[in-house]
């Protein structure tokens, strides 16, 4: 799962916003540095990545790519394209909330905590609310799939891995359901934040219906 679908999840529980994006960002077991909210926010981040891996829905569709490069690929694609999947139903997952309020809303929280991320690819309110609002179009996707390749130290595999990347879409659309329902069900009993966490800043009705 990417940034969108572990903050939708995030949400539904009352876990910190920033922690369920930092958990792509920290390494190793010491969280000390972290408050609380965060720290819970980051590990219940690491253990939904632990039950996607696993789950039926997800096996199945790296079964779909092609045996060898593609399906070596597809764990790292099908994490961007889950979300692709998400932002395109967003209306069957959030209860009355459009996309867009909801993107402001997590990258405001996210940029709060800017802080802690390390290294250069620190968020910025602005930046993190347009990449999250890219999940959404083919175009975004594209630019984040071709994003991922290039860190790696041989991006060709992966490149040549994406193309055609479309074709996956209607399954992953029609897995979404059950695969969020089941991380839904871990993540509450995942357990409560330890403290009330800040998700959110208040919005008005009408800005949040936009």
């Amino acid at each position: 799962m990417n940034f969108l679908a572990h903050l939708l999840l995030a949400d539904r529980v009352g876990a910190d916003l920033a922690g369920a994006v930092l958990g792509d960002f920290v390494r190793g077991p010491d969280l000390t540095r972290f408050t609380p909210a965060l720290a819970h926010s980051i590990r219940l981040h690491r253990r939904l990545d632990t039950i996607t891996d696993q789950h039926p829905r997800v096996l199945a569709a790296t079964a779909r790519f092609a045996a060898g490069t593609p399906r070596r690929y597809a764990p790292i694609i099908l994490d961007v394209l889950w979300d692709h999947a998400l932002a395109t139903d967003w209306s069957h997952y959030a209860a009355g909330e459009r996309l867009g309020a909801f993107c402001r809303r997590s990258a405001q929280a996210i940029a709060a905590q800017a802080a802690l991320f390390d290294g250069p690819r620190r968020p910025s309110r602005s930046g993190m609310n347009a990449l999250l609002l890219s999940y959404a179009t083919e175009t975004g996707i594209e630019l984040a799939l071709r994003r991922v390749a290039g860190r790696l130290k041989q991006p060709a595999p992966m490149l040549d891995a994406i193309n055609g990347w479309q074709v996956h879409l209607p399954a992953l659309r029609g897995d979404l359901p059950e695969l969020i329902r089941d991380l839904e069900a871990a993540a509450r009993d995942f357990g409560a934040p330890p403290a009330a966490s800040p998700n959110s800043f208040p919005l008005s009705l009408t800005e949040s219906q936009r």
